[in-house]
């Protein structure tokens, strides 16, 4: 039990400082421009590419991270589930939200760009999702056949 604890614990925290780190390094390599709409706070196509990249690699490190950790399939569904509910639960207040007509102009800090950034719709509630099923395929690769 304390293995499956740590398991996601761990996992977890791989997950986010790669996301972190990727989001980090590529706002700044693309730069504001490439990764809004011009003039606005709507995320470009290529930055919804990246999101997704993100969710899904990010979602398969757990999974190994995970499995490697914990050696047990009941560890990594729960953390399946755990990281779905809580991408949803994130999502909620950005859909919430009311979409800023502000233009954008332009350098914007990366604090800024988070807290204004406008995702679709579809993304939001899309993401929760491909996280998950990277974890299960991260936990697929790296469980025994016996234990998967």
């Amino acid at each position: 039990m304390l293995k499956s604890i740590i398991g996601i614990i761990v996992a977890y925290i791989v997950m986010a400082i790669f996301a972190f780190g990727v989001f980090t390094c590529a706002y700044l390599g693309l730069g504001v421009d490439r990764v809004f709409e011009p003039d606005s706070y709507a995320v470009s196509t290529v930055w919804i590419a990246i999101m997704i990249g993100v969710a899904l690699i990010g979602g398969i490190l757990g999974g190994l991270t995970c499995a490697a950790i914990s050696n047990s399939k009941g560890a990594c569904t729960a953390f399946a589930v755990i990281v779905f509910v809580l991408g949803l639960a994130v999502a909620i207040p950005a859909l919430t939200k009311e979409k800023t007509s502000e233009p954008r102009t332009g350098d914007v800090p990366n604090l800024t760009a988070m807290s204004m950034a406008q995702n679709p719709t579809w993304l939001l509630l899309l993401n929760p999702a491909i996280s998950a099923a990277g974890i299960l395929l991260g936990a697929k690769k790296k469980l025994p056949a016996a234990a998967a």
